[in-house]
């Protein structure tokens, strides 16, 4: 037994357009069985010798013959490493027997992508007596916050040469895309950390998005660093600038941070707001402008609208760019490839160009408001606008029509047209099979450039 083992990132996280071990895998366990790959591995040869029996009490479970029970899933984890080349085996792992001896050759290459869990950690988290805890799972919790967490250079120091902050900061909803936890198991596996003293979180407060009307107070993602007792000033000054890190990445440019952290519930007022316009809407008596403040209302708060205000702040701070050029550029290129299908699907830009053929500001209003359900309705308000405005298109990055100033009209194939029944924008499509924040900006460890590596 070693003191530590390294572990892959991957193991825990995505890494550019790849999924994580434990997504591919589909199984969790998968961290517990590499955990005792890499403690009983032969130096010399890189072979574990093992049984499948003791492989699964070593890694804290039952063995079960049931069907989908313990002996099952793990053959199964084997298969998916093998198919991942990251072990090499030459026997049938579906008809594998408890107590027959075999043999694995293990391939993991991790250079500098890995993390060191040390033995002491893995014995105090799965030990823990923590009341309502599933330990392991919060094994792997800790394991993946590691793996989010920035770790600075040598020859970096936070105070003496302003290097970065040892921080991460997934959001909820990507924990929960990333590892199958809700909201309230990720409320105790924080505090059972900071109780075991593992981790330290704050908090960058409330905001709002510049383009809200509303002014609608959203809570921010947590800071998470990591606990020393014995610098106790470093986890501190962490946190602090690990906040102005955080508020000053490029993807925050569309916010508006308040600076306070005690949660103010504006949604009565602007619920009692709406509740008016609509009693005057039954009573026939709302003016337009009430129409459009009940919009700007309910927009503001359904569940779409932080799609909805990124993309716009996207949009703004890259005038006369569409979205896939924008992704292309610095971004994710898988969000690209999507976003640039979608364009094309709409009719906004040529197949196989970046020519756009509608003006710039009626592509912001398509892409800001398209529903994939609704696709064959854009596809027809595009061709009703193209006939409507046929100008001639230029070349290149849009020329001059991408960055040309148009006065701003209420279009017929308007989801928000006061004469309609307001439809509520979705921005679902963006994430098919991946289904992650848009606005989530950790960096993966060791990589300045890659800021928006969970735009995905």
């Amino acid at each position: 037994m070693f003191t530590f083992i390294k572990l892959p990132h991957r193991l825990f996280i995505p890494k550019e357009e790849e999924e994580s071990y434990i997504k591919i895998i589909k199984d969790d366990k998968v961290v517990f069985v590499l955990d005792y790959l890499l403690n009983n591995v032969s130096k010399a040869r890189d072979k574990v010798n093992f049984t499948l029996e003791d492989m699964i009490t070593k890694c804290g479970y039952k063995p079960s013959q049931k069907e989908n029970g313990n002996n099952g899933r793990f053959k199964n984890i084997l298969k998916g490493l093998l198919d991942l080349k990251i072990i090499e085996y030459d026997f049938d792992s579906e008809n594998m027997k408890s107590k027959q001896m075999y043999s694995i050759t293990l391939k993991l290459i991790m250079e500098n992508d890995f993390i060191q869990l040390f033995d002491a950690e893995k014995e105090t988290i799965l030990s823990s007596t923590i009341k309502d805890i599933n330990n392991r799972r919060l094994f792997i919790y800790y394991g993946y916050l590691k793996s989010r967490m920035y770790r600075r250079k040598k020859n970096e120091d936070l105070g003496k040469t302003g290097g970065r902050p040892e921080v991460c900061f997934p959001s909820f909803k990507t924990i929960t895309f990333d590892l199958g936890l809700n909201d309230k198991i990720i409320n105790k596996y924080n505090e059972a950390l900071i109780e075991l003293n593992f981790i330290r979180i704050a908090n960058a407060g409330h905001f709002y998005y510049i383009d809200d009307k509303t002014k609608m107070q959203r809570e921010s993602c947590n800071i998470y660093t990591m606990y020393n007792a014995e610098f106790e000033e470093t986890w501190k000054e962490n946190l602090k600038e690990g906040i102005k890190y955080y508020k000053s990445l490029k993807v925050n440019k569309s916010k508006v941070f308040t600076n306070n952290t005690t949660y103010k519930n504006n949604n009565r007022k602007l619920n009692g707001e709406l509740g008016s316009i609509i009693k005057k809407e039954k009573l026939g008596t709302a003016t337009e402008k009430d129409i459009s403040r009940k919009n700007e209302i309910m927009m503001s708060a359904s569940d779409k609208a932080d799609s909805i205000f990124q993309i716009k702040g996207l949009l703004s701070n890259n005038e006369g760019k569409i979205l896939s050029d924008i992704f292309a550029d610095v971004y994710s290129d898988k969000l690209a490839d999507k976003w640039f299908d979608t364009e094309v699907g709409l009719g906004l830009v040529k197949d196989n160009s970046n020519d756009l053929l509608v003006d710039y500001n009626y592509y912001k209003w398509v892409v800001m408001n398209y529903d994939k359900s609704d696709h064959d309705y854009y596809v027809n308000c595009v061709k009703k606008h193209i006939a409507e405005n046929k100008k001639p298109k230029h070349k290149g990055l849009f020329g001059e029509l991408g960055k040309k100033k148009i006065e701003e009209t209420t279009h017929d194939c308007d989801p928000y047209n006061l004469n309609e029944e307001p439809k509520e924008p979705n921005t679902d499509f963006m994430y098919e099979g991946d289904n992650e924040e848009l606005c989530d900006e950790n960096d993966y460890p060791d990589d300045d450039q890659n800021e928006y590596n969970e735009m995905m």
